[in-house]
């Protein structure tokens, strides 16, 4: 998209239009609807590959889904701790920008074609978020991601061991499916491919995500979402708010990057993901900085137990 405003001053015109048109269909696509159609294509072009670990526990009617993602990210110039608390506004910025770049470039293709120098001031924040891309990829490396998602994944683990204990009251009320995603980090693949090979599995299912609970205040959240916003329906909400105050906890409306539970919930799955935050942030956001003497062993146990009673109280939902 930042480059349709120089196509068309040099008159490529109805290029820069469809590259206009193709970029915000691809970003909404991509980064609002979680239909993962460039990230596919590119991990197809690099060979890249990753897999789910699944295993389940239990026979009964009732079907959950417990998930928590392995993978780490790169650490990159907006995931600075000085500069991570303004990532939100970045990507509201980036997004509204690439809205009014192609509206501009449109109107000054067709219409007034001063309109075109507007375009090209309207796409300096995505220039320079290609250049931010450009420098995390020759210059950053993958962080420990010690909370994000090590401590997920130890709580699950956790969960895993106190459910042997469970088996008795538990294993004839529900049947329970752990899930190990990978590739969450690029698109929430690992969930994608989940939901894609699983749709009678995951219909009338309940999924709890858990990412990130090593260190700050827990929440549940009941919606999801960067720009959109999407929400699971309100009677499993209400369950989840009353569930959440029972245990001296809050629920909350996630903002920041998409979870595994993001597209589940926009495609109307009943989901939540379990979370916690520092002053409104997750501590040390794909940075250098996460590892594991910044993880609260408290918070794990704490979450641990949440889990299995939230379990345990959907048996009977």
């Amino acid at each position: 998209m930042s480059l349709a405003p120089l196509l068309a001053l040099a008159k490529a015109e109805l290029m820069a239009v469809a590259i206009s048109l193709t970029g915000l269909t691809l970003l909404s696509l991509e980064e609002e609807l979680y239909i993962p159609i460039l990230t596919l294509m590119l991990g197809h072009l690099l060979r890249r590959r990753s897999a789910n670990v699944v295993t389940s526990f239990g026979s009964g009617e009732k079907r959950i889904v417990v998930m928590a993602h392995y993978d780490s990210a790169k650490a990159a110039y907006s995931f600075n701790p000085r500069r991570v608390h303004m990532l939100r506004r970045t990507i509201y910025v980036n997004f509204f920008s690439s809205i009014l770049v192609v509206v501009m470039t449109i109107v000054g293709v067709f219409l007034f074609r001063y309109a075109l120098f507007t375009a090209l001031i309207l796409s300096t924040p995505l220039w320079l978020t290609v250049a931010i891309l450009i420098h995390r990829e020759l210059f950053h490396n993958y962080v420990p991601g010690a909370n994000d998602n090590a401590s997920g994944v130890a709580v699950v683990l956790g969960l895993a061991e106190s459910l042997k204990r469970e088996e008795q009251s538990l294993g004839s009320k529900i049947s329970l499916y752990i899930v190990f995603t990978g590739a969450e980090e690029v698109g929430m693949l690992g969930s994608y491919y989940f939901r894609k090979y699983n749709p009678h599995l995951l219909s009338n299912a309940i999924i709890i995500n858990v990412d990130n609970p090593g260190f700050g205040k827990l929440y549940l959240t009941e919606c999801e979402g960067v720009v959109l916003t999407w929400c699971s329906n309100k009677e499993f909400r209400t369950f989840i708010h009353k569930f959440a105050k029972s245990k001296g906890i809050n629920t909350m409306v996630y903002k920041l990057l998409p979870t595994d539970a993001t597209p589940l919930m926009r495609s109307g799955y009943k989901a939540t993901s379990l979370m916690a935050f520092a002053n409104g942030m997750i501590k040390n956001y794909h940075w250098y900085s996460d590892t594991a003497d910044g993880i609260d062993s408290r918070n794990l146990a704490k979450a641990r137990d949440i889990l299995l009673e939230l379990i345990k109280s959907l048996a009977i939902y």
